[in-house]
């Protein structure tokens, strides 16, 4: 404690400021003051189809650099065949059963997958908030459906927010992630995100992701999946819009 104190005393010094004096809202409301946001959600808010279209492909573009596998689609029906796709073409790492666990989420739950495997191995899990199992159905998955609240171009960043029945182990626990994304959902940058963030009211964490785990601490090597999943597949639900 006496260290911590001695570092920030040494810092006011070197702002001018009197060494021994604590930051407060009262002595410093500018500081602690809350950013306006009313400019950026109001951008955000009248953006046009094109506009986000163009968002999209920043997203896109820049995921790439990422490795991020990109998709775009035009319908829930569409989403759910290339969903069934990845989970078919996949092979477990772990274990011989094909495992998926979901969000309660509507647009997942749109998806209707559990129509589509009526007749072969495959096991889905979606991560009711009361189900006591779900930290057990999570490590025997092998993929992990999203579909994050916030998508920002900039950086190729997908947040995901942890709420009752969307847990942050459903994007972080099994091998591969698949967000699912909708367009109206995306942002230009952060200072965007955050004006939305300011906006939830209770949030308990989030989590920003940026493509698939990686790590390059042996021999500058980059490896993908030491951290959490080695693929995240993002696709990017973009239905038909007229311009207003």
């Amino acid at each position: 404690m006496h260290n911590q104190t001695t570092f920030l005393s040494a810092i006011r010094t070197a702002l001018g400021e009197t060494p021994n004096i604590e930051r407060s809202k009262s002595t410093f409301p500018k500081l602690f003051a809350a950013p306006d946001t009313a400019e950026t959600l109001k951008k955000i808010r009248s953006r046009t189809v094109t506009e986000r279209n163009e968002l999209v492909k920043i997203l896109l573009h820049n995921g790439n650099t990422l490795n991020i596998s990109s998709h775009i689609v035009e319908s829930l029906p569409e989403a759910a065949d290339l969903v069934v796709e990845l989970i078919r073409s996949t092979e477990p790492e772990f274990n011989y059963t094909k495992h998926v666990i979901m969000h309660d989420h509507p647009d997942i739950a749109a998806l209707e997958l559990w129509k589509r495997f009526n007749r072969e191995a495959v096991t889905l899990h979606t991560t009711f908030s009361r189900d006591r199992q779900i930290t057990d159905k999570t490590i025997a998955s092998f993929i992990g459906i999203t579909a994050p609240t916030i998508g920002v171009a900039d950086s190729a960043t997908v947040i995901q927010l942890t709420e009752p029945g969307r847990p942050r182990s459903t994007s972080l626990l099994p091998s591969l992630h698949i967000a699912l994304l909708r367009r109206e959902n995306i942002v230009a940058d952060l200072a965007e995100a955050y004006a939305l963030l300011r906006q939830k009211s209770h949030l308990d964490s989030f989590v920003f992701i940026s493509g698939p785990s990686k790590t390059a601490d042996i021999e500058a090597h980059m490896v993908y999946g030491a951290h959490g999943p080695r693929e995240l597949h993002l696709i990017v639900l973009a239905e038909p819009e007229l311009e207003k």
